[in-house]
């Protein structure tokens, strides 16, 4: 028997509000987030700003606590209403921060979609899967019962789950990790939307794994010429896939540049620890991975001055590292911007020598 037609299940439709050529899908100013807490006000996110252009793969890196995920909840309105968040959140010219849940529905979703980090617990245990799919796709498309199971299985197709049409009528727990990883990409995608949110897609994974489904995310990204926001704690998964990375460290920026940039010259002492922690081909088998010092800060008491300077190598202290707060500024050009008073010193320190 044939299987169902999934002939433009993925097909870009034509949206007379797509952003001009060259303007940005999504535009971030001086995001600032922070939570009321009994220990004193903690600054999740404080003045975070990128651009994301149509069609590209920003990662965003750093220790747990950097305020990675934080950013993304804040994208899309879905931190709690105890949250203190200010700044711009721009899609497409139009200020989301703000806008109440009715007319943030319409573009949740539909336009800015989210792949969350922990399938199992995102996905509904007693809902079949492809029920769950079929919800997402309802909510924005009025579609037949048949045209929606089509469009279900085609999703569940393209992004690789075998046996899609059976498959549909299981629960995430008969899924394997992977499989239930794609399963929240394909309802993700459902809608088409311009940009796709991926919180730790990989975490949990086995190597193998990990690799196809940034395979997928890929693949989906040339059919449909999305943007993506691939948010992660390990630099080395965003080494293939990523146009640009920013690294974040206690909430804030310390370094954004084109991925190469950042893996070939990285300006920010953080970015050099992150990977020089990273394992290289081109190691010596008695050479041991090199770790940061120390632990990330307190949200509740960031130590003034440079966030980083209590675990930082190259730290003047005292100086301007624990005095004055570093701002983001180019460093090796206007694509590459990095909070560090001595980057450019220290990029000439390692001019002689291996950056990682």
């Amino acid at each position: 028997m044939a299987g169902p037609d999934t002939t433009g299940v993925l097909e870009v439709e034509d949206r007379s509000d797509r952003p001009e050529p060259g303007a940005p899908v999504l535009e971030v100013r001086d995001l600032r987030v922070q939570f009321p807490t009994d220990d004193g006000l903690v600054t999740a996110v404080d003045g975070v700003s990128f651009d994301l252009d149509a069609n590209e793969t920003l990662g965003i890196v750093g220790e747990s606590g950097s305020g990675k995920s934080v950013t993304s909840l804040a994208i899309l309105g879905l931190l709690p209403t105890s949250a203190r968040i200010s700044g711009e959140v721009r899609f497409r010219g139009r200020q989301l921060l703000g806008l109440s849940e009715r007319k943030l529905q319409p573009i949740r979703g539909r336009h800015i979609a989210m792949v969350f980090q922990d399938a199992l617990a995102a996905l509904n245990p007693v809902q079949k899967v492809g029920a769950q799919i079929a919800e997402a796709i309802s909510v924005h498309e009025d579609l037949s019962k048949a045209d929606l199971r089509d469009r279900v299985v085609g999703l569940l197709d393209v992004v690789g789950i075998p046996n899609p049409a059976r498959r549909a009528e299981q629960y995430p727990h008969e899924y394997s990790g992977g499989m239930r990883q794609r399963a929240m990409i394909a309802m993700s995608i459902a809608n088409e939307p311009d940009v796709l949110i991926a919180d730790e897609p990989t975490t949990a994974l086995d190597v193998t794994i990990q690799a196809q489904v940034l395979e997928v995310l890929e693949r989906i990204q040339d059919r449909t010429e999305s943007s993506i926001i691939l948010i992660t704690h390990d630099l080395g998964v965003v080494a293939g896939v990523a146009d640009r990375v920013l690294v974040m460290y206690a909430g804030r920026q310390a370094e954004e540049a084109g991925v190469e940039s950042i893996f070939y010259e990285p300006r920010h002492p953080y970015t050099q620890g992150l990977l020089r922690s990273l394992p290289r081909i081109d190691a010596r088998s008695s050479d041991r991975l090199e770790r940061i010092v120390g632990q990330p800060p307190s949200l509740v008491a960031v130590p003034p001055g440079c966030a980083f300077h209590p675990r930082c190598p190259h730290a003047r202290v005292p100086g301007r590292c624990n005095e004055e707060r570093p701002e983001l500024r180019p460093v090796a050009g206007a694509a590459h911007v990095a909070a560090c008073h001595f980057a450019e010193e220290i990029a000439a320190e390692l001019e002689g020598g291996d950056d990682r």
